[in-house]
């Protein structure tokens, strides 16, 4: 092929095809393709750097503004040369890519609900996916998938590419802070599960948490679970903690879950803001999201457990992120909940937020910051800073904007986010009293 004079132009559903042969190809294919391409574009190159050297009376041609030549262009015209228009043996076309949706991710296995079908089949990844799982695919994703030829093996389908995303939960890699790790994609809003005793309520990491949630462009709702293990006048006086959250218009549904109680009445108030919604349940770990989800719908059937004893931390009784599917009763809104139950965590970092890009996640921030001396306000330090003066008359949580300082210092230092669990576990003076 004459690559000089090849004019190509693909639109979005030739080039997600052309994306998704590439990703199910083997290793070593994928590695000639890519070489290949990197010598077309580079004698490519040659030759648009040789014609910008020729001129006409003195004057050089070929000097306009260059386009940007991604590598990837290249690769997906060689697969389309080589792939895109070959038949089978049966000299049948090559089969079409099916969309689903991702309801289950283990090690380099997703289980997915194709659309119209009622039960999800299980799936591999291709080995690039598998290769960066966490960053590339999550539950709650839409993805393209292409039927194999594997006589004898148990996936008969490979997920070979990710439809972009409307929204993301993500967090940086516990091991790897440079990585992100994504919790849960594309879901209307994000359930904050935080409880009032074993573990007791500590609002720092719901602040990691909406930051996050503002970041990834989801709603929030902080659910405050096990109301039923306080008396109700100090029930009363915890649940105050949550009044900067009220007051900045986050939904708050208190419940009664625990694990092998029959609590589907405690939780109606979040059927009622999850009607028709899809959902990621998160929090800190035992305080009750997959009890949550069994209030919700006893027939789950979700493994849940205890906190320790000693030290109230919760234990990992969900280790891999699922989509659960939930009829909500027309009482409470009517429609379908879809819930993503995810594992606990004991720290929640914030991934690619810069400390300029903060400032903007903090949405009570949002009436005042056009009202700042400086367009550059960092809300910290500088004079004439309308947040900090609205902190000072009590328009803004003072919590809150302590929040935001501290967050702040830690994306600029680059710490890593400290181990919630140890902030909030009683002394051993109290367990012994």
């Amino acid at each position: 092929m004459d690559w000089g004079v090849y004019h190509w132009v693909l639109n979005k559903h030739q080039r997600a095809k052309l994306e998704g042969i590439l990703e199910s190809l083997p290793k070593d294919e994928k590695d000639r393709l890519y070489a290949e391409a990197r010598r077309a574009r580079s004698d490519a190159q040659k030759r648009r750097r040789t014609k910008a050297r020729e001129t006409i009376d003195g004057e050089r041609v070929g000097r306009g503004k260059r386009r940007p030549d991604p590598l990837i262009d290249w690769v997906l015209r060689l697969v389309d040369r080589e792939y895109a228009h070959k038949k089978t043996k049966d000299n049948a076309p090559e089969p079409e890519l099916t969309q689903g949706l991702v309801v289950g991710l283990t090690r380099r296995r997703a289980t997915v609900l194709i659309e119209g079908e009622d039960e999800p089949i299980l799936c591999r990844l291709s080995a690039e996916m598998a290769g960066r799982q966490q960053a590339a695919i999550a539950v709650g994703d839409r993805v393209s998938i292409m039927a194999l030829d594997l006589p004898g093996e148990e996936e008969q389908d490979e997920v070979v590419n990710v439809l972009p995303r409307t929204s993301k939960l993500a967090r940086p890699d516990a091991h790897d802070t440079r990585q992100e790790r994504v919790v849960a994609a594309n879901v209307d809003v994000v359930v904050i599960v935080v409880s009032v005793a074993s573990p007791p309520l500590h609002p720092r990491l719901i602040d990691r948490y909406l930051v996050a949630v503002e970041w990834g462009e989801c709603d929030a709702i902080i659910a405050v679970n096990k109301a039923d293990l306080l008396p109700p006048d100090e029930l009363e006086e915890t649940l105050k903690k949550l009044d900067p959250y009220r007051d900045a218009g986050i939904p708050i549904a208190v419940c009664a879950a625990a694990p092998g109680d029959d609590s589907s009445s405690r939780v109606d108030e979040l059927r009622r803001l999850l009607a028709g919604k899809t959902c990621a349940f998160v929090g800190h770990s035992g305080v009750g999201k997959s009890s949550l989800a069994n209030a919700l719908d006893p027939r789950l059937g979700i493994e849940t457990g205890k906190v320790r004893g000693l030290d109230q931390r919760g234990r990992h009784t969900t280790t891999a992120s699922e989509m659960h599917f939930i009829d909500n009763p027309d009482e409470f809104g009517g429609g379908e909940i879809r819930v993503i139950d995810t594992p606990g965590v004991r720290f929640f970092g914030l991934a690619d937020v810069s400390p300029e890009e903060l400032r903007w996640l903090f949405p009570e921030f949002e009436p005042y910051v056009h009202s700042c001396k400086f367009t550059d306000c960092s809300h910290e330090h500088e004079p004439g800073c309308a947040v900090k003066d609205a902190v000072e008359r009590g328009e803004i949580s003072a919590v809150r904007y302590d929040t935001y300082v501290r967050l702040l210092e830690e994306l600029r230092t680059g710490g890593k986010p400290k181990d919630v669990s140890e902030r909030i576990r009683p002394k051993l003076d109290d367990l012994d009293s």
